[in-house]
């Protein structure tokens, strides 16, 4: 099967400003931690993202642009308040948190980065920056603080679920609950600028973003997901028959009915879908350049080289 990505999206001078508070915000955490394991965080942080240490530190270049840029958008077009506010440096340090931590709570879970000392104070600095910074933010919002109280809550029992879900739909609605920890910011920012209503629409466009997202990995981590017998969501494209034997002992099988029924073609439609949801509601909103970042976005079924994707396994 071919290699799928997003479209290409080139950020604005605007947005590559506001993606170097987010990666400031990140090298900050190690600021606070004891003078001992700083220089070892810092280096694991390098090595983490990928960042060469002869450049500059660069964790955000592992996500895709409108995981953060929402934030930038609505603020630009509501109030555009300065973002050395201090209201909304307890945004930026909120976010670039629960980012962080969306990445490290899923490979400390999986095992697949080795625990050390550092490591876990990292994480606990990490959540406590996340805590408090999204509490102080909420509690300047008209019911801000019950709303931060439901996400955090919402996020645990989805992460703490492992059930198999019956369909395709539930698998993705119980997604949308493990994105809480970072739709919350967005969503409390639209309820300080905006309408209920409106931020409501916020929470469906970012979710179906995040959708998209998922729905590409899965598919982009197929052959990896089969030969560790690790769960997806590309198991509901195949029958249940063929389901039984999902692993490494009905690969070829398994992937040759996929190339049989085109699964790429279902798969990139499916993502696109998603893609234009967030669009038109973006457009509705008034928030066009984030719409048109996310039409870039749209899948070519076109071959893409492998060093193109980002993986959420590996942020």
């Amino acid at each position: 099967m071919r290699r799928l990505d997003f479209g290409n999206f080139e950020e604005s001078r605007e947005e590559a400003e506001f993606h170097k508070l987010l990666n400031e915000a990140v090298l900050n955490l190690c600021y606070e931690l004891p003078p001992a394991i700083r220089s070892e965080t810092l280096h694991f942080l390098y090595k983490y993202s990928d960042s060469a240490t002869d450049s500059s530190f660069d964790y955000f270049k592992k996500y895709y642009s409108p995981c953060y840029t929402i934030l930038y958008w609505i603020n630009e077009n509501a109030q555009s308040l300065d973002w050395d506010d201090p209201w909304l440096e307890l945004l930026i340090q909120s976010h670039s948190s629960a980012l962080l931590l969306y990445s490290l709570d899923d490979h400390l879970v999986e095992r697949t980065l080795k625990t050390t000392h550092s490591l876990l104070q990292l994480r606990t600095q990490t959540w406590e920056r996340y805590s408090q910074a999204g509490r102080l933010f909420a509690k300047e919002i008209h019911g801000g603080s019950s709303v931060r109280e439901s996400f955090v809550d919402r996020y645990f029992n989805s992460v703490r679920d492992d059930s198999y879900m019956e369909t395709l739909e539930a698998y993705l609605d119980r997604f949308r609950l493990r994105m809480a920890t970072c739709s919350l910011q967005p969503y409390l920012l639209a309820r300080s600028f905006m309408t209920r209503e409106q931020a409501e629409a916020v929470l469906k466009m970012y979710e179906a973003f995040g959708i998209a997202w998922r729905l590409l990995n899965d598919y982009q981590d197929l052959e990896k997901d089969l030969a560790n017998g690790t769960f997806s969501s590309m198991i509901y494209f195949l029958s249940n028959a063929d389901a039984m034997d999902w692993g490494s002992r009905g690969r070829s099988r398994i992937l040759s009915r996929f190339e049989d029924f085109g699964l790429e073609l279902k798969i990139s439609d499916m993502i696109n879908s998603y893609l234009k949801e967030a669009a038109r509601i973006a457009s509705e909103l008034f928030l066009n350049h984030y719409a048109n970042c996310l039409l870039s976005m749209l899948i070519s079924i076109e071959p893409i080289p492998l060093s193109g994707a980002r993986d959420l396994s590996e942020i």
